[in-house]
């Protein structure tokens, strides 16, 4: 009984050693990761053809599987994005666009644009940057 005690204590110590190095990450903190995973302040316009798209969603969609960030487009074409509160952005990094047109109006903008994977729009979001314009040709 003593071995099997010892080998359970012993594999439950191995998880838990794992599971603060998946968390922490090796050699790193969780201040850190927390970074990563803060988000950017993040506005912008929707041009469709040059012209301000007038409503709809826009979203971006890290390439890395992170948490997506969508805005609702203002009748000016403007937007600001939020992931986590209210308006707090995107997190840092490459993300592919999609943007959903108004309810309304269904068919303003060709459907490749309603996909992340198929509207060929690529944005780098950093800390450098707040302004984007969203051209959907």
């Amino acid at each position: 009984m003593t071995i099997i005690r010892n080998i359970g204590r012993a594999l439950g110590n191995t998880c838990l050693a794992a599971g603060v190095m998946l968390i922490t990450g090796c050699g790193g903190s969780t201040e850190q990761a927390s970074n990563l995973l803060k988000p950017v302040p993040v506005k912008g316009s929707v041009l469709f053809k040059g012209k301000p798209l007038t409503g709809g969603t826009v979203r971006f969609e890290p390439e890395d599987g992170g948490r997506e960030a969508a805005g609702n487009i203002e009748p000016d074409g403007s937007f600001t994005l939020t992931t986590f509160q209210a308006a707090d952005g995107a997190v840092a990094g490459k993300h592919r666009v999609a943007v959903d047109p108004p309810a309304d109006k269904p068919k303003s903008i060709p459907t490749k644009y309603k996909s992340a994977a198929s509207s060929g729009i690529v944005m780098e979001v950093s800390s450098d940057k707040t302004e984007y314009v969203v051209d959907l040709k």
